[in-house]
């Protein structure tokens, strides 16, 4: 199934990241070639269009690859349901001067999507090596192992413009 209507898919999708919470998160350098890291996105469910931010680390190689391809794709896989969701965003560094409210966003949502950034930035988010990475999806497709095993195809939304 091919929609452009997220709040029909929203609360499957809803349900399994925060059941899964941490994910692969994906980007591709200027030489095509492709690294995932494992983070813990926090998605915005209210607001449309549908944003979530990850906190991270700005190194040098993840720079360079949002700089080549401002691209990421975040992939949710339960290895006890064979449970999956992938989204696939737009991505962008947050600015500087937005930092410290996404931080404070970050940790006044309830466990276990939201978590307190101070226990990984215990200097706060003036911290020289607090970033955050802003995720909009432009597709997301889910299944879940049930359906998987039943042979049925995969829900997947689309921006309007990509259908």
């Amino acid at each position: 199934m091919k929609t452009d209507d997220l709040d029909q898919l929203a609360p499957v999708i809803r349900e399994l990241t925060e059941g899964i919470v941490w994910c692969s998160m994906t980007t591709v350098g200027a030489d095509g070639r492709p690294r995932s890291r494992v983070v813990h996105p926090v998605w915005d469910w209210v607001a449309r269009p549908l944003h979530g931010w990850v906190t991270s680390r700005p190194t040098p190689l993840k720079r360079a690859h949002l700089t080549a391809h401002p691209v990421a794709t975040c992939s949710y896989f339960s290895p006890t349901t064979h449970d999956l969701v992938m989204f696939d965003c737009h991505a962008a560094w947050t600015p500087e001067a937005e930092l410290e409210a996404r931080w404070h966003e970050t940790a006044a949502i309830p466990p276990p999507m939201g978590f307190d950034p101070g226990t990984i930035w215990p200097e706060g988010p003036s911290a020289a090596d607090f970033a955050v990475i802003e995720l909009r999806p432009f597709r997301i497709t889910t299944q879940t192992g049930t359906a998987l095993a039943r042979g049925e195809k995969a829900a997947q939304w689309r921006e309007a413009s990509l259908l």
